[in-house]
């Protein structure tokens, strides 16, 4: 476990790590395994991952990290354990539940054949009891995508690959298939179920192991790098901006010297600056870098200056257009006051956090080891969060997608009776989007031929 220190200023030639105190005994060496944060604690949650050693993992591995005690806690989890997989995503609501979605199990799992999944997994860490909801039409399984939680209602779904029909295989066998990525799915949680959307705009290359976080406003998706999908030697370094009220991609134009281009790396959000950080590279060696993307300058740049004030909950965020963790989860602001209007739920909220933390993909690894990493942010003051009450219509609300309590968005042209939302044609695509055939429902898909993973 290493931890980077956001109090202190330093350059990305000698970023300022310092190696956590942190049993190796409490925690099997896992790679690809699935983190995100858990609102309203000091916590982060690991579930599943492939196993460093030729013979599978005896147990399943979901543990979390308390980032006070600076220990892994193994919880005692009630009911069926979520199946052992990889390359799979997690997201955390403010209710503290877990959402486990997509992934594959296989012989460094399990033992087993490879299995493909495509329902949820959703894991309560108040009561630590799992559940498997049941939706209909569910599409088809996916790993190495990423998945972003939009004002608690929506997950997000980007990229990665689907295991489906090859519509260029006549035999019509199952196989690992690009995905566009003006096609997105959006899950809506209230209403448990699935929309298909398809994005307009500059739309990015198909990608797999790429990051993807939230802006600081909630109203754009910001994605960088990741890899070919069929082509694990070829890597991408580039960034694109998804509006959530329009579902248009954007290219901003950036200054500086880009990453190295990778995948399986991590990207943070930290007050206006995008920390992208470790990875994989086109010959799948490790990178040990940090790299910080400014957003007020859209430059890539070497020096860190921390921000005390904001890091420490006396100012809002330096220019209002950057937040979040992960790209796996969301959450909001901790230093700013947001308004919302006679029809919102007021929820009076003091967080001290000792610590935000993302996890580093164990595909990521050196001398064998899985890295961890812990970004040290102290966060007070999040005060008068406003969430509005979830519908119980089957309507998805226009204004509620891609925007907090206090965002005004009028544009999103959702027709309420679709589940599949079509926008203009797109009129510049940074690459040729490969269509792919979705096939129906199932609690997962065995392959029929060998897939190359």
């Amino acid at each position: 476990m290493h931890s980077l220190n956001l109090y202190e200023s330093w350059n990305t030639t000698d970023p300022a790590w310092s190696i956590m105190n942190t049993s190796i005994d409490q925690i099997q060496p896992v790679s690809f395994f699935a983190a995100t944060y858990l609102s309203n604690t000091h916590n982060f949650l690991i579930d599943g991952g492939t196993s460093l050693y030729l013979e599978p993992a005896i147990k399943n591995q979901t543990l979390y990290y308390d980032t006070l005690k600076d220990n892994w806690v193994k919880p005692n989890i009630k009911g069926q354990m979520p199946v052992r997989r990889k390359q799979h995503t997690a997201v955390s609501d403010y209710q503290g539940r877990v959402w486990l979605w997509g992934g594959l199990s296989d012989m460094s799992t399990y033992g087993g054949p490879n299995i493909f999944y495509n329902t949820w997994t959703l894991i309560n860490t108040q009561t630590w009891s799992v559940t498997y909801p049941q939706v209909e039409n569910n599409p088809s399984p996916r790993i190495d995508h990423t998945a972003t939680m939009i004002s608690n209602k929506y997950i997000l779904i980007i990229g990665g690959v689907v295991y489906s029909h090859d519509v260029t295989d006549p035999t019509g066998q199952l196989a690992l298939n690009p995905v566009s990525m003006s096609s997105l799915l959006l899950f809506d949680i209230a209403n448990n179920r699935w929309i298909q959307i398809t994005a307009g705009g500059n739309i990015p290359a198909p990608r797999r192991g790429h990051s993807a976080v939230l802006s600081l406003d909630g109203k754009s998706v910001i994605i960088f790098g990741g890899g070919m999908p069929e082509d694990e030697h070829t890597q991408m370094n580039d960034v694109f901006i998804l509006e959530l009220a329009t579902m248009r991609w954007t290219a901003p134009a950036i200054k500086g010297v880009p990453p190295k281009p990778r995948r399986y790396h991590k990207a943070y959000i930290v007050d206006d600056l995008m920390l992208v950080a470790f990875g994989l590279s086109s010959n799948n060696t490790g990178f040990d870098d940090v790299n910080i993307l400014s957003i007020s300058s859209w430059s890539w740049i070497t020096q860190y200056t921390a921000n005390i004030a904001w890091l420490s909950g006396k100012t809002t965020s330096t220019n209002g257009v950057a937040r979040n963790n992960t790209g796996n989860i969301t959450d909001y602001d901790p230093n700013s006051n947001i308004e919302g209007n006679e029809n919102e739920v007021s929820t009076e909220t003091r967080i001290k956090v000792g610590v935000i933390a993302g996890v580093i993909s164990g595909g990521v690894v050196i001398l064998g080891g899985g890295i961890f990493l812990v970004l040290s942010i102290v966060i007070f003051k999040r005060k008068q969060i406003r969430k509005k009450k979830l519908s119980n219509s089957n309507a998805v609300d226009p204004a509620s997608i891609g925007q907090d309590s206090d965002s005004t968005i009028t544009d999103l042209a959702f027709e309420p009776h679709l589940t599949t939302v079509q926008f203009q044609k797109p009129d510049n695509r940074s690459s040729t989007c490969y269509a792919t055939q979705i096939e129906g429902e199932g609690h997962f898909y065995k392959p029929n031929a060998k897939t190359d993973e």
